[in-house]
């Protein structure tokens, strides 16, 4: 069977190595910079309550590489991926470690044209589907949330409404690929909000974008699921939290960032 090497595994090479060559490596990238990091803390039902751990880094050519970790909070599983993008945050490929009914699987998504091709193998899973990428689109790798907020770097502030965006998707959790997914953004607006005191830290304020969007995804039957989501971000596109409105689920699920529940409560609960 043939194994991708989830680069992801390599952000602890050797500090001494690295110390040696006088430049940093993350993700087996020597040179690469860390721009953002954090953990995205998701409450939700015991299905989908977690934790997303994330490293955004720069490469030397440029682009920009997602590492991201989820962690189930009743314990049932933890799994991984990577998401490179070139310097204009456009997907280029994924790799995940995944599991499927308790079986390790690996799998990849690359771009190719108007299609994304995927292959996840693992002991006795081979699957190859392809997917949809015309003329452009996202990845994901569900159930991370963190690649959804690349939509708010893409976006035209100047122009506003409405603007769609294409996903692709191959879950690392269950054996299912999203081939035609959209989501339709909409800026709402930005607010100037205080942080709380804390020992040592000085009064501070951050001004807070909110992105809605609606995500339509296809049926087998031909039809469409749609989802309400709200989307918060800092100035600089750095992931605050999001929240779905989820048909049957009172309150929906809510994911911010760690250390961020000051804002959260502004936010989500205001």
């Amino acid at each position: 069977m043939k194994n991708w090497v989830l680069l992801i595994s390599l952000v602890g090479s050797s500090t001494a190595a690295a110390a040696q060559q006088g430049s940093p490596t993350f993700a087996g990238v020597k040179g690469a910079i860390m721009i953002d990091s954090g953990v995205m803390v998701v409450e939700s039902t015991p299905d989908f309550a977690r934790e997303e751990s994330f490293e955004y880094l720069r490469r030397p050519d440029g682009g920009v590489t997602l590492l991201n970790s989820i962690t189930m909070k009743d314990g049932r599983y933890r799994v991984r991926a990577r998401f490179d993008m070139d310097k204009d945050w456009k997907s280029l490929n994924a790799t995940g470690r995944g599991l499927y009914d308790g079986v390790p699987v690996d799998s990849r998504m690359e771009r190719k044209g108007k299609v994304v091709e995927i292959q996840v193998r693992g002991d006795g899973v081979a699957l190859n589907p392809t997917a949809v990428c015309d003329p452009d689109c996202f990845i994901n790798m569900s159930p991370t949330s963190l690649p959804m907020f690349v939509m708010t770097r893409h976006y035209d502030l100047e122009m506003g409404g409405p603007q769609l965006f294409r996903w692709t998707g191959q879950d690392l959790d269950r054996v299912r690929t999203l081939s035609g997914g959209t989501a339709e953004l909409t800026y709402q607006g930005e607010q100037t909000l205080n942080r709380a005191v804390l020992p040592g830290r000085p009064r501070k304020m951050v001004t807070v974008r909110h992105f809605t969007f609606v995500e339509s995804l296809p049926l087998p039957d031909g039809g469409r699921f749609k989802l309400d989501f709200d989307l918060w971000t800092d100035t600089e596109h750095r992931p605050l939290g999001f929240r779905v409105t989820t048909p049957g689920l009172t309150g929906g699920t809510v994911g911010f960032r760690k250390a961020w529940s000051d804002v959260r409560v502004q936010l989500v609960e205001q």
